[in-house]
């Protein structure tokens, strides 16, 4: 069992985007392999970064190839580009996508073979170049974690990619990046961050210190997600809030894991390449119902988070509450439903089966075998 750790040195406050030549002169990095994705570069800020690291007499290069669910393959054509250039840092610039792909690829640049190669636990011998995140949305966590998920397409599977190196050296947390988010987006990436935080508190690997993180992400995501995504350009402290909520679900989950909700939406994303984060959003209560008893005190003392907690009821009842709660926020907020997804029930089998494979499935808190995942799949 690992302790609690947090190698990453994050600057959060609105603005702080200000300081990334400053942080990566920090990491020694001058030439920086700048990993984007197409929707970022609709918005201002690949400018605005470019434009600022240019005056600053850096020599990015944009590599701008990165798809939801980033694959393998894209991870190898950005390492290339790294050798290719002779780049020595990575920074990544984006969501979750985004940035796995980019901590893959400063991994990848100082070690042979393909990423699939090191599916698992510290599998690579060289450290990776030095690597800043800085997210451009409220739900991702990556920049604070030590995992990159990427979807290989042979096997139509998610692999994970863990290593106590592969912590980002630095993260840049700025919440007025995400100015420019669309409001879909805001409400889908949110509902990720609450997955992270819920999964991270209920699951075997808990910790008091990740169970404090996880609670204050929760608490600041019931308050403030419906605002953010209302209005979030117009409200600065609701986009606060859910910039702070989401990092804190990261550090609370890098150090406690996640669990069958994540189990479940990974082996989706591989075979479907469906939304990481609405995925989550509609499989969180059923899972969370399935665990049953495994979780009722929890939930209980979950519900008490909330603005209007009921602090009266039993735990069991709390506990209902507490998912009935997060189900209204996720048809309020307009996240797709199950069957909006298009998940066929003759694929069940096999996403029971890749889920049980995944590197998080030990950390149920009701143990989780094939049957249990069909069961779930079947009820949806």
């Amino acid at each position: 069992m690992l302790g609690f750790r947090m190698p990453t040195c994050i600057h959060i406050i609105p603005g702080c985007i200000t300081r990334l030549p400053e942080v990566l002169r920090a990491c020694q990095i001058s030439k920086p392999l700048l990993v984007l994705d197409k929707g970022l570069e609709a918005t201002e800020w690949p400018e605005k970064v470019g434009e600022m690291l240019s005056e600053a007499d850096f020599t990015p290069v944009v590599f701008d190839q990165v798809e939801p669910n980033p694959r393998t393959t894209t991870v190898s054509r950005a390492t290339e580009v790294i050798w290719e250039k002779g780049l020595d840092g990575v920074l990544g610039l984006g969501g979750g996508s985004v940035l796995d792909a980019a901590k893959a690829a400063a991994m990848m640049a100082t070690n042979e073979g393909r990423p699939e190669h090191y599916e698992g636990r510290d599998r690579f011998l060289n450290p990776p170049l030095p690597f800043v995140a800085v997210p451009t949305t409220c739900g991702t966590g990556s920049e604070v974690t030590w995992v990159s998920v990427l979807t290989h397409e042979p096997t139509r599977a998610k692999i994970s990619i863990k290593g106590e190196a592969m912590f980002p050296n630095r993260a840049v947390v700025d919440a007025d990046l995400l100015r420019t988010l669309p409001a879909p987006l805001v409400a889908a990436t949110g509902m990720d961050a609450l997955t992270h935080a819920l999964e991270a508190t209920t699951g075997t690997q808990a910790n008091p210190a990740s169970d404090a993180l996880a609670e204050k992400a929760i608490a600041l995501i019931l308050r403030y997600l419906p605002r953010a995504v209302a209005d979030v350009a117009g409200d600065s402290q609701a986009r606060e809030a859910v910039m702070r909520a989401s990092t804190l679900a990261g550090v609370a989950f890098g150090n406690a894991d996640v669990a069958g909700v994540h189990c479940l939406s990974e082996s989706l994303g591989g075979l479907y390449d469906v939304p990481h984060g609405a995925t989550n959003a509609v499989l969180r209560a059923p899972v969370m119902r399935y665990h049953g008893e495994h979780v009722t005190a929890r939930l209980g003392s979950l519900e008490l988070l909330a603005p209007d907690g009921n602090r009266e009821a039993p735990p069991e009842e709390r506990a209902e509450q507490f998912l009935t709660r997060i189900e209204t926020m996720v048809r309020e907020l307009g996240i797709p439903r199950w069957k909006d997804l298009g998940i066929s029930p003759s694929d069940h089998r096999q996403i029971a089966e890749l889920s049980v494979r995944n590197g998080s499935n030990g950390s149920n808190p009701r143990p989780m075998a094939m049957h249990d995942y069909l069961a779930i799949l079947d009820s949806m």
